[in-house]
C-alpha cells in the first residue's frame, strides 16, 4: 500500500516539474477564482454578473487581437485554467472557467472576449450551453472546438475592447 502511494506522489511530482513555473505558481489562485466563480454561479443572477464580464457585442464571434507575449501569457492561463479545473471538488465546468479566466486574463492584461454559446444536439438534451473565453487565436478556457461546435449568443469585451 504505501509502495502504490508512493509511485503515485513520485509520478505527480515528476508531472510538475515538467510544467512552467507560471501554471505552477498560478495553479493554487486559479483553483480559488474557480471555486468563487462557482459559488458567485450559485448566489447571483446571471444580471448581476454580466456587467463584470464586459460590453455585451451581441451574437459575435470575436478573437480581440493579441501580441506575441499576450499570446503566450494565455496559453499558460489556458494550462493553469484546465489543470486546476481537473482538480476541482466543486462545480468546475465551462461558466466557472471562463469567469476565472476572464479574471486572470484581466489581471495579466490579455485582451480577451467571454463567449457564451450554444449547440443544438440529439437526445434528451437537445440545446447545451457553453461558455468559452478567447484571445486571439488562443481559447483561454472552453475547448478548442468551441467556435466550430457552438453558435455564440453573446459576446462580452472589457470595455478598453468596445470599439474594436
Amino acid at each position: 500500500m504505501h509502495f502504490a502511494l508512493g509511485a503515485t506522489v513520485a509520478r505527480k511530482l515528476a508531472a510538475a516539474r515538467r510544467k512552467p513555473a507560471f501554471v505552477l505558481l498560478w495553479l493554487a489562485p486559479a483553483w480559488l477564482l474557480i471555486g468563487l466563480s462557482a459559488g458567485l454561479i450559485a448566489l447571483v443572477p446571471f444580471r448581476r454578473i454580466a456587467p463584470w464580464l464586459g460590453v455585451n457585442r451581441g451574437a459575435v464571434a470575436i478573437k480581440p487581437a493579441v501580441d506575441a507575449q499576450q499570446q503566450q501569457r494565455a496559453l499558460r492561463i489556458a494550462q493553469t485554467i484546465r489543470l486546476a479545473a481537473r482538480h476541482a471538488p466543486f462545480r468546475a465546468d465551462c461558466f466557472p472557467q471562463a469567469l476565472a479566466a476572464r479574471l486572470l486574463c484581466a489581471l495579466w492584461r490579455v485582451p480577451c472576449a467571454v463567449h457564451l454559446g450554444v449547440a443544438i444536439g440529439d437526445g434528451p438534451a437537445k440545446m447545451r450551453a457553453h461558455a468559452w473565453v478567447s484571445a486571439g487565436e488562443v481559447i483561454v478556457s472552453g475547448g478548442a472546438g468551441s467556435f466550430a461546435a457552438h453558435t455564440p449568443v453573446a459576446c462580452f469585451v472589457p470595455d478598453a475592447l468596445r470599439d474594436a
